[in-house]
């Protein structure tokens, strides 16, 4: 392991569009217990100039011309890097001095690990600790630890599986690190997003390789009026857009977890009935008069099941297979025909008619007893009505798409748990 070490080149950059922090960034690299890295600082739009307090031949100090938003400047400093990986440091921020040490052993140690994310705590302007919280109904824990002499709050990141990364709950701050030959096999940085330039850049990395947490507190982020989410219109375009992004990458990056994971993927079929989309993975046949699957509990990662719970009278018997069958956080597509359109009762062979509120029952324990025999634990990854397909449309036949977490012994996932 020290050998391999010694060969890695860790790569922090900062584009920055002010300066006033930037004494500060660089102290806290300078202590720093692994001294192979090099600092990429890219002065973008206002910015003055900056050098730092001495003279170190690990600062690369460039000026940024006709870099537009965060991702172009993101990408802008990540072609300036060097090294084997590449750490986000925001230019108000500090790095706890074993950070980069941490980082260099947990790439060096295992090839399959393409991003890292630590826990963190929050500072004042002045660097003094700061109380602020998330919310603790969501998941979010905090604890108080000592950090290079100083007693700071910290917040525990969660695991990275596919919901948690899927919805920021894995790394809503940093510190953020990640192979560059992942990063470049990914495309990098879409240069074309002010926000959520971190988080499309995950989906993608996650849908690569493997991710990690690390149970340290690495990072400290810097609060104060000019931080993007303390700007209302920025942070409802990012609720937004993470919805968005979650929508796009999630089926794709279940996949590749439960590949990852040696979990498997099924797409539940009804014999002779059409469905909404091909299956994924292995397509199973299930009768909808008695759902039965030939299958090892906790052995699948994703179930898919478009157009299946409108044939199914029995729901309890749906929901505890596929909880039975499904591993901790694996997750349980399902689109089906919503009685908020004519699609739901125009076909005579549907036997049971839903809505967003009928998984209500399946997730929320004072509603379960509704359902006899339900044992199935699930909670709400996703939930929307929609229009998968524009013939759809227009024939006012929407779809009710839920997608549903298995709840077992295992770590907290984010978002609430009404059980």
């Amino acid at each position: 392991m020290t050998r391999l070490l010694a060969l890695m080149l860790l790569s922090v950059f900062t584009p920055s569009n002010g300066v006033r922090y930037l004494d500060d960034c660089y102290a806290s690299l300078a202590v720093q217990s692994y001294a192979d890295w090099e600092w990429v600082v890219l002065l973008n739009g206002g910015a003055g100039a900056w050098r730092p307090p001495v003279a170190d031949p690990r600062v690369k100090v460039s000026r940024a011309s006709k870099v537009g938003g965060v991702g172009a400047a993101k990408r802008a400093a990540c072609a300036l890097a060097a090294g084997d990986v590449l750490v986000e440091l925001d230019h108000d921020d500090v790095l706890a001095s074993n950070c980069l040490e941490r980082l260099a052993e947990v790439f060096a140690g295992d090839p399959s690990v393409v991003f890292a994310c630590s826990d963190w705590a929050q500072i004042g302007e002045d660097g003094s600790r700061n109380e602020d919280r998330f919310n603790s109904a969501m998941g979010w824990v905090y604890d108080d630890v000592t950090v290079d002499g100083v007693s700071l709050l910290r917040c525990r990141g969660m695991v990275p599986s596919p919901h948690n990364v899927g919805y920021i709950w894995y790394a809503p701050n940093h510190v953020r690190a990640f192979r560059r030959s992942a990063y470049d096999a990914a495309g990098g940085y879409d240069g074309t997003l002010s926000v959520l330039d971190d988080q499309d850049l995950m989906s993608r990395l996650y849908i690569a390789g493997r991710f990690v947490h690390i149970a340290e507190c690495l990072y400290l982020q810097r609060v104060h009026p000019s931080n993007t989410q303390a700007k209302p219109r920025a942070n409802a375009s990012i609720q937004t857009g993470t919805v968005g992004l979650y929508q796009r990458y999630m089926y794709d990056m279940a996949s590749a977890w439960a590949a990852r994971e040696g979990l498997a993927e099924i797409t539940l079929v009804v014999d002779g009935m059409p469905a909404l989309r091909e299956p994924r993975g292995t397509a199973v046949v299930v009768d909808p008069d008695a759902v039965s699957l030939d299958i090892a509990d906790g052995s699948v990662g994703v179930i898919h099941a478009p157009d299946v719970c409108q044939h199914v009278v029995e729901r309890a018997a749906l929901f505890n297979e596929c909880h039975r069958v499904l591993v901790h956080a694996g997750l349980f597509f399902t689109d089906t025909p919503s009685t908020d359109g004519r699609g739901a009762f125009q076909d005579p062979r549907y036997r049971s008619f839903w809505n967003e509120n009928s998984f209500w029952y399946v997730t929320q324990a004072a509603l379960a007893p509704a359902i006899p025999g339900l044992v199935a634990r699930f909670q709400v990854s996703h939930l929307r009505t929609w229009y998968p397909t524009p013939f759809l449309e227009q024939t006012a036949s929407p779809y009710v798409q839920a997608n549903l977490l298995a709840v077992k012994d295992g770590p907290r996932q984010g978002g609430p748990l009404l059980w």
